[in-house]
């Protein structure tokens, strides 16, 4: 992250329009964009495992995001996680559930799976 500045980017449809950068966004700003369409994406964040095949896979990519001109729908900073190609923007009390959901899943039903797979392959189911 760095310090907040002042950006001007050239739009199609409001000319030259200056905002400040917050400190969280990693984004370059580029001209030529609508002004509605102004982004703000800080660092994205990813849950990563290894398979047994040593690949390195990442899933869950998160970052926070911000559309400062935003004409439809919220210009509050929120967080978007990619879930199944999809890419759903998540408040705080979202993001709190959105991680109850991960563990429950976790312990209710990846970790029992696990433990079934194990009898299956040592031979007692």
């Amino acid at each position: 992250m760095s310090a907040a500045r002042a950006v001007t980017v050239q739009t199609l449809d409001h000319g030259p329009v200056e905002f400040v950068e917050p400190d969280w966004c990693v984004a370059v700003h580029v001209d030529g964009n609508h002004r509605s369409g102004i982004r703000h994406d800080g660092v994205e964040y990813a849950a990563a495992v290894t398979t047994p095949e040593g690949a390195r896979v990442e899933f869950l990519k998160a970052n926070l995001q911000q559309f400062p001109f935003a004409e439809h729908g919220s210009r509050d900073v929120s967080v978007v996680v990619e879930i199944d190609g999809e890419h759903p923007e998540f408040d705080a009390a979202g993001l709190w559930d959105l991680a109850s959901a991960l563990t429950g899943y976790a312990l209710h039903t990846l970790l029992p799976l696990r433990e079934q797979l194990r009898a299956i392959q040592e031979g007692g189911a």
